[in-house]
This record gives C-alpha cells, sequence and structure tokens, in this order.
C-alpha cells in the first residue's frame, strides 16, 4: 500500500532543490508532518575537524542548550543509541522505546539531565554516514506524548536514504557558489593571497602584461608569482591553473561546508 503522507515528503524534499543553508528548515518541516514531532533535531559532524552544526527545529534558551550538551557528553558513552554508533543504527530508524522501558528510560542520567528538564521525552532518530560527514536527524515529543509509532518509525526509515541523497545534492549546490579565490584557497593552501589572485587573473585569458597592470605591480612580480604558482600546483601549464580555477575541489579537501565565507551564501539570504 502507497504511503501517501511520505510519497508527499518525498516530492517536496526532491523539488525544494536545496543547499545547505535551506536544507535543516525543509527538513523540520518534513520530518513534522511524517512523523507527528514536537521538535526536529538535524545535526552534522565533520570527521576531518571534529566540527558539528546542531540546529532545532524551536528556539531553545542558549543557556540551557549549553547545560544539555555538556551533559549529553557526559553520558554519551552510556549506549550505543546515545553514542550515534552508525554500526548501531545501520539503515534503521531506532526509538528510545524499542531500547528502553518507561521505567528504565525516566531513571537514566541522560533522561533526567538533558531530555526532561526540557520537556522532550519521546525520541526517534537516524544516522547517514556521507562521506566525510555523519548525520544524524531525529524526532522528539514532550513529555505526555505517546511513543513513535511503527507507522511513523517506518516513514522516517524510508525518508532516510532520500535525505541521503538529497543531502549530496545540497552539498553540489553550495560548493558550486564559491568563488574562484576560495577554490584555489582550499585546493592548495600553500597559495599566498597575490598568488591567487594573480592565478584568477591569468584564467580568466589575461597576459601577464594585463595582470601586472590590473594588480598595480611589475611585469617581473607577475612573472615570480607564476613562477611560485605552477611548483606549488605541480605543473607549468596556464592551460592546466585556468582548469583548476574553474574546477570545484573535493569535498575532502575543504573545511565543513556549513562554515563557507558568506558570500557563498548570497543568492539564497
Amino acid at each position: 500500500m502507497t504511503d501517501s503522507i511520505l510519497l508527499r515528503e518525498i516530492v517536496r524534499l526532491y523539488e525544494s532543490e536545496p543547499d545547505l543553508l535551506t536544507l535543516p528548515g525543509i527538513l523540520f518541516e518534513g520530518v513534522s508532518r511524517l512523523t507527528n514531532a514536537d521538535l526536529v533535531s538535524w545535526t552534522e559532524v565533520h570527521y576531518n575537524s571534529g566540527e558539528l552544526r546542531s540546529l532545532l527545529s524551536v528556539d531553545e534558551a542558549p543557556g540551557r542548550r549549553t547545560a544539555a550538551f555538556q551533559a549529553y557528553a557526559r553520558h554519551a558513552g552510556s549506549h550505543p543509541f546515545w553514542q550515534k554508533d552508525p554500526a548501531f543504527y545501520g539503515n534503521r530508524a531506532i526509538r528510545e522505546s524499542d531500547i528502553f522501558s518507561d521505567e528504565e528510560f525516566m531513571a537514566l542520567p541522560m533522561a533526567r539531565e538533558v531530555f526532561l528538564p526540557s520537556g522532550a521525552r519521546r525520541i526517534m532518530g537516524v544516522l547517514i554516514q556521507q562521506e566525510e560527514y555523519l548525520l544524524d536527524l531525529g524526532a522528539h515529543r514532550v513529555i505526555g506524548k505517546p511513543a513513535f509509532s511503527d507507522a511513523e518509525r517506518d516513514r522516517l526509515q524510508a525518508y532516510r536514504g532520500h535525505v541521503q541523497r538529497v543531502y549530496r545534492q545540497a552539498q553540489q549546490r553550495t560548493v558550486e557558489k564559491i568563488t574562484p579565490e576560495d577554490r584555489l584557497r582550499y585546493a592548495f593552501p600553500g597559495l599566498t593571497q597575490r598568488q591567487i589572485e594573480t592565478a584568477v587573473w591569468l584564467a580568466q585569458g589575461k597576459s601577464n602584461e594585463a595582470i601586472a597592470t590590473a594588480m598595480n605591480v611589475s611585469l617581473d612580480t607577475v612573472k615570480a608569482h607564476l613562477k611560485a604558482i605552477f611548483n606549488k600546483i605541480g605543473t607549468n601549464s596556464r592551460l592546466a591553473l585556468a582548469r583548476l580555477v574553474h574546477t570545484v575541489p573535493p569535498f575532502s579537501q575543504m573545511p565543513p561546508l556549513w562554515t563557507l565565507p558568506v558570500h557563498t551564501w548570497e543568492t539564497r539570504i
């Protein structure tokens, strides 16, 4: 039997064509409708740097959120459910009620120090591993609400695979907005700012003389910049350098994508 609610949310997800700025809000709305959640959480962890971005669908007092993060870190190792272990989650959506009885949950330090003080009681989530990123999408209900049903679990579980595909597309849309200067900076962090400017002018088809005029430097300075650039990137071809300027570097060479310069988001702000 076709689940019309799930189908509508999948269509909405793809039709929205999000980047990393707009994706969380779309997920908040979609998961809320799929699961009747009171609150939706979205966390991205960047393995290479250890940085994370954690967002909630509703505002929470900063002090309370800081205390909750600290308490969560203290108790995360008590169970793979809290530790966000990909091997434990697999492709499943998992509910707290799948693991703990009501009595067990209420007695947990994690519940007493993290969730119950915020009024949260019911928890369900999926994990997604996307190359250098671990993604955690969660649905929550407040105290007094029933546990998530099997149907709601199955919807979130089915939604997970589509979120993974759309996240990859959102990453690509985001990095496509990166300026040529930033592309070179991420791909070759050893380049100086003036070397990057020289390379960008070259990629625009400028001659050495035109580059010198544009940068207000001598022709010998431009030649020195180009020699240094070619040494650092491993080529002496102007064409190869021009191609590099217009090539988006692999995600593995980049910082967490949500930390990209503000101008990357200008078309969506």
